[in-house]
């Protein structure tokens, strides 16, 4: 999928990391936590604003952790199963290393 995004957002690819409980229901890590990860795949250019995505210090390929109902979901290209968002650089809680 190829996608530029405009300003202050970026697209993230979502990671989903899916854990079992004792009695065997699966739980993917969007429904277990308030946070969601996933590895940015593309940054916009930033400009226009003192919060500017720029001053972050993301670049393609970290990995961040965001609030679950932040951002834009965005379809995949059929047969895709990957997940998408768009998300603005104040959404970004953290990258993790």
């Amino acid at each position: 999928m190829k996608i530029k995004p405009l300003g202050n957002r970026l697209v993230v690819k979502l990671v989903k990391k899916k854990t079992t409980t004792a009695s065997g229901i699966i739980i993917s890590s969007e429904e277990k936590n308030e946070q969601a990860k996933g590895e940015i795949i593309a940054i916009g250019g930033g400009q226009g604003s003192e919060e500017n995505i720029t001053n972050l210090k993301l670049k393609t390929g970290d990995t961040v952790i965001f609030g679950k109902y932040a951002g834009d979901e965005v379809e995949s290209e059929p047969g895709d199963t990957e997940v998408y968002k768009i998300l603005n650089g104040k959404d970004v809680i953290a990258i993790v290393e």
